[in-house]
C-alpha cells in the first residue's frame, strides 16, 4: 500500500475533531508522566525536582524562567557552562572553511562570531523553523538540521515545542479560535462533520449514500477539492516525523489488515468488518501517538492560514 494514499483520509479521519486542552490540564505532573522523552535536560531535571515537592507552573512560564541565564548570555561559553544540553556545542565559527551554502547565508548577515549563541537563544525562544528560515535567509530547513549535527545542538523536539503552546492559556486560546474558523467558515468541513456524525448512528444504506454526496460535492466543487488537497499537501510537507511514525506502524500491521487499507483507498465499498478493521487502523495510529495528533492539528491550522495569504 503507497504510505502517501494514506495521508488524504488519515487528514480527513483527524479533521473530524479538532479540539485543545484547557491549558490547566497541561500541568507539570502530566508532562513529567507522559512527554518526558521530550524534554530537554534541565527542564528535565527541574521539573522531577518541583513535581516531588508537589509544585506546579504553566510549562511555558517554567521554560522561560529556566532559560533566562541563556537569554541573558553574553557569551556562548557562559551558556555552556550553565546548562548541560549545551556543553558539547561548538561554534560556528570551526565551520568557516566549510563551503555549506548555511555558512554563505550566515555571512551575508554577520561575522560567524556573532551567530552561534543567538541561534540558540533563538531555537531555545523557541522561534519555529518556518521563522528562522526567513530570518536567516536559508533556502530550506535541511541547512538547519545540517547546522545542529555539526555544531552538536539539540534542537527541541515538535512535541515538546507544541506542550509549550497549549501551557500558553493565550496561545491556547488563539489556536482553539483558529481552529474555530478553520472548522465554520468553510461548508465543505462542516458537511465533512454533519457526515461524520452520522456515520456513527446510521445504516450501512446510509453512510454509503453520504460518501456517493461527498464525491459528488468534489464533483461539482472542484475548487473545494483542490483547496483540501494543497491544504493536505502543505500539512504533511510540515511532518516528516509523523510520516515517518505512520511508515513504520503501518509496517507492522498484517497483510489482511493491509488488504483491507487498500480497499479502501481504492473506493471499494468494505463489508462492516472491513470497516471496522479500517477504523481501528487510524484510531489506533493516534492512540499510540496522541502528541503527533496535537501536532498535526496544529500544523494544519498552520497550513490553512498559510494558503489564505498565498491566495489574497
Amino acid at each position: 500500500m503507497k504510505i502517501q494514499n494514506q495521508y488524504s483520509y488519515l487528514n480527513y479521519k483527524t479533521n473530524q475533531k479538532v479540539s485543545f486542552g484547557s491549558a490547566s490540564d497541561i500541568t507539570l505532573s502530566y508532562v513529567l508522566k507522559n512527554h518526558s522523552r521530550f524534554l530537554p535536560k534541565t527542564m528535565l531535571d527541574q521539573i522531577t525536582s518541583m513535581v516531588q515537592r508537589g509544585e506546579n507552573m504553566p510549562l511555558y512560564e517554567l521554560h522561560s524562567k529556566v532559560y533566562r541565564g541563556l537569554f541573558e548570555s553574553k557569551s556562548l561559553d557562559e551558556a555552556k557552562s550553565q546548562y548541560e544540553e549545551f556543553k558539547e556545542v561548538k561554534d560556528v565559527i570551526t565551520l568557516a572553511n566549510n563551503r555549506s551554502k548555511a555558512i554563505k547565508a550566515i555571512l551575508k548577515l554577520m561575522p560567524l562570531e556573532k551567530f552561534t549563541l543567538g541561534y540558540l537563544k533563538k531555537l531555545y525562544q523557541p522561534i519555529s523553523q518556518e521563522e528562522l528560515v526567513k530570518e536567516y535567509g536559508f533556502t530550506n530547513r535541511n541547512l538547519f538540521l545540517w547546522l545542529n549535527s555539526k555544531l552538536n545542538i539539540q534542537k527541541l523536539s515538535g512535541s515538546y515545542l507544541q506542550l509549550l503552546k497549549m501551557s500558553n492559556e493565550k496561545e491556547n486560546t488563539r489556536i482553539a479560535e483558529l481552529s474555530r474558523r478553520a472548522i465554520y467558515a468553510n461548508p465543505l468541513v462542516q458537511q465533512m462533520r454533519c457526515a461524520k456524525a452520522a456515520e456513527t448512528h446510521r445504516t450501512l444504506e446510509y453512510r454509503t449514500k453520504k460518501r456517493q454526496e461527498m464525491k459528488d460535492f468534489y464533483i461539482r466543487h472542484p475548487e473545494a477539492a483542490e483547496r483540501t488537497s494543497m491544504i493536505s499537501k502543505k500539512t504533511w510537507d510540515k511532518c516528516p516525523e509523523i510520516k515517518t511514525a505512520l511508515s513504520d506502524y503501518t509496517r507492522g500491521l498484517s497483510s489482511y489488515v493491509k488488504k483491507v487499507l487498500s480497499k479502501k483507498l481504492s473506493g471499494a465499498i468494505l463489508t462492516e468488518s472491513e470497516r471496522k478493521i479500517a477504523f481501528g487502523y487510524y484510531r489506533g495510529f493516534w492512540e499510540q501517538h496522541p502528541e503527533m495528533k496535537s501536532i498535526y492539528q496544529q500544523r494544519r491550522l498552520e497550513a490553512i492560514e498559510e494558503l489564505k495569504e498565498e491566495l489574497n
